[in-house]
């Protein structure tokens, strides 16, 4: 970091930006589980406006339900001065990089979208489709943040497949699939399961059982998508660590599943959901950092690049 009189004063090394932006993505994980924990308190309600937590008061500690949403409340700010941090560092870093700006003021956008969905959360009384769709968005920021990650350790030049056209399209399947699964049939059962986050709570019109085989299925081809790509890929020259991003994104699905199918074995608790919700933001980071994977990319904006097929994640 620059910090003389030049013009160049605060500037960010590629290195030190991207240690930033990995601090924004874990504190966007991070809300995503403090807003589980919300709504498997039965804590959603526990403030009965927005954004002060009761009429007249913006912040009231009066019961354990209020002091749980509040937190979660509270929490947003420090994610905010991340996501912020993350936009900054871009505009300081140097080389600046117009693609970097463009996915930080994502982050931003997001998180103001987040800000307003929690309100209307609020005001519709937990309506299952508007906690859809406040999970929805979070795994969409991790993504955006995943994507930035990644982006922020390669250089800003022109990229070549290390896989075949045939692959980066069963790749986007398996994504297509994932998001599927991540962004309708998981809600949907969330949306008819116990937890809704108040007990008066609406809930969707599905019964639990039905609503499980769905997102079972949905996520049973997931990994079929997923593990035909791998098997394409490891019969041809790739990089090994292309291979081994395959793996991993192999075997976080199948944890996942495993909890899934505990969880729901054990009478879905709640420590098990948390587990789960921790499971998704895994799915959805690892996803997301294979597929960009398929791409050839050198060292991060640096004079000497990196062997063709290096790991930004090792750089």
């Amino acid at each position: 970091m620059a910090t003389d009189g030049s013009p160049e004063r605060w500037t960010l090394e590629p290195a030190t930006y991207r240690r930033i932006v990995l601090v924004a993505l874990g504190l966007l994980c991070a809300i995503v589980l403090t807003g589980a924990a919300v709504r498997l308190t039965g804590s959603g309600l526990g403030c009965s406006d927005w954004p002060n937590c009761e009429p007249g008061q913006f912040v009231e500690l009066g019961s354990p339900n209020q002091t749980i949403e509040q937190v979660n409340r509270l929490f947003t700010g420090l994610v905010s001065v991340g996501v912020a941090a993350a936009v900054l560092g871009a505009v300081r870093r140097r080389p600046r990089r117009r693609d970097l700006v463009l996915l930080s003021w994502g982050l931003v956008a997001g998180v103001i979208g987040q800000i307003v969905l929690g309100g209307i959360t609020v005001l519709v009384d937990l309506h299952p489709v508007a906690v859809a769709a406040h999970f929805v968005l979070s795994m969409a920021l991790v993504i955006d943040a995943t994507v930035l990650l990644w982006r922020a350790g390669t250089d800003d030049g022109p990229r070549r497949l290390l896989v075949g056209r045939t692959d980066v399209i069963a790749s986007r399947v398996a994504l297509a699939c994932g998001a599927l699964v991540l962004g309708m049939t998981g809600p949907m059962v969330t949306g008819a399961g116990p937890h809704a986050g108040d007990e008066a709570a609406r809930r969707f019109d599905l019964a639990i059982t039905t609503a499980t085989r769905i997102h079972s299925i949905s996520a049973w081809v997931f990994l079929a998508a997923v593990l035909f790509v791998l098997v394409r890929i490891s019969t041809s020259d790739v990089p090994e660590a292309v291979i081994t991003r395959g793996r991993v994104l192999l075997v976080v699905i199948v944890l996942q599943g495993a909890v899934g199918y505990l969880q729901y074995d054990l009478g879905i608790p709640a420590w098990l959901v948390i587990a789960h919700i921790t499971g998704a933001c895994a799915i959805a980071i690892a996803a997301t950092w294979f597929h960009l994977g398929l791409y050839s990319s050198e060292g991060a904006d640096r004079p000497r690049p990196s062997p063709v097929g290096a790991d930004p994640g090792t750089a």
